[in-house]
């Protein structure tokens, strides 16, 4: 099934397919030209057998205004093992290549550790040189974006390094990732709102607590002209004070229920959830 974790990397691929680019460049060393016209296209490779393969997404490049695509990458987000994907992920290639007769890549995005061991892993043919080793971005991936100034500079590159795991949540590339959600949303991005949750649902509770402490003291540089995050974080907290209730098979009115989702206050809110724990009813929350 199709979720907003596996829809969330690639639908920042499909707002801003420059960050292949970018991942080629800093993940893998591949060399990518700087003047190019960068399009997502058609994710369908349909073969001539009556089976249809869709790759999660298909990024196309063009260098010096030519119309001919010169590169062409594959992009796919992997969350567990799936043997039917090393079928697939040759036909991709092989098919997209046969449309655009350019050197094509595999793009794999794995936030799991053995997912992406499991992903690096050589597709071996049987013809001789016929081999298919995936592109895997996550655990084990060299650090793609290391510094806040770098974040500023490409933060789709850094959003989607957070979400595919490829550093260890600390204080530093928090930093790193709080100085990329400041940009896009300072920037207007339409989509600031979605990145912001993807993060937020991806992050451990403790690492979710730095990055609010950091967006509440971030620098004047990188800082939330709005409350967008602050927002998402309490809606997360109030969801967690429902959820304990209605584990608990208590009632909750749509009194109570607009309260809590509609409280903004962090300490009140750990209050509640502290309390949902105990209580004989939703109403005692508030005593």
């Amino acid at each position: 099934m199709v979720t907003a974790v596996h829809e969330g990397p690639i639908q920042i691929i499909r707002d801003n397919p420059e960050v292949i680019a970018q991942i080629l460049r800093t993940a893998f060393d591949i060399e990518v030209g700087d003047d190019l016209v960068i399009r997502s296209t058609s994710e369908e490779c349909t073969q001539i057998a009556p089976t249809a393969y869709r790759a999660d997404n298909v990024v196309e490049m063009c260098e010096g205004g030519s119309a001919e695509t010169t590169l062409a990458v594959v992009a796919e987000m992997q969350q567990k093992k799936d043997l039917r994907k090393r079928k697939s992920w040759p036909v991709y290639l092989t098919t997209l290549h046969g449309k655009t007769a350019c050197p094509c890549y595999l793009i794999v995005i794995c936030p799991k550790r053995s997912v992406a061991e499991w992903a690096r892993e050589p597709i071996r043919i049987g013809h001789p040189g016929f081999t298919l080793k995936p592109l895997v971005v996550g655990p084990g991936t060299k650090p793609l974006v290391t510094t806040t100034e770098q974040a500023a500079q490409m933060p789709e590159l850094a959003i989607i390094s957070t979400l595919a795991n490829v550093s260890t949540p600390t204080r530093e590339s928090l930093e790193i990732t709080h100085a990329a959600l400041a940009t896009i949303e300072n920037a207007g991005h339409e989509n600031a709102d979605l990145y912001t949750d993807l993060v937020v649902s991806a992050l451990p509770r403790l690492a979710r607590r730095i990055l609010e402490e950091l967006v509440s003291t971030g620098t004047a540089e990188y800082k939330f002209k709005s409350d967008l995050f602050l927002r998402h974080q309490a809606l997360g907290e109030a969801g967690s004070v429902l959820k304990v209730l209605a584990a608990r098979d208590l009632s909750v009115s749509d009194e109570v229920r607009e309260r809590i989702l509609s409280c903004r206050d962090q300490e009140r809110l750990d209050e509640w959830l502290a309390r949902a724990i105990t209580v004989d009813s939703a109403d005692e929350l508030f005593d």
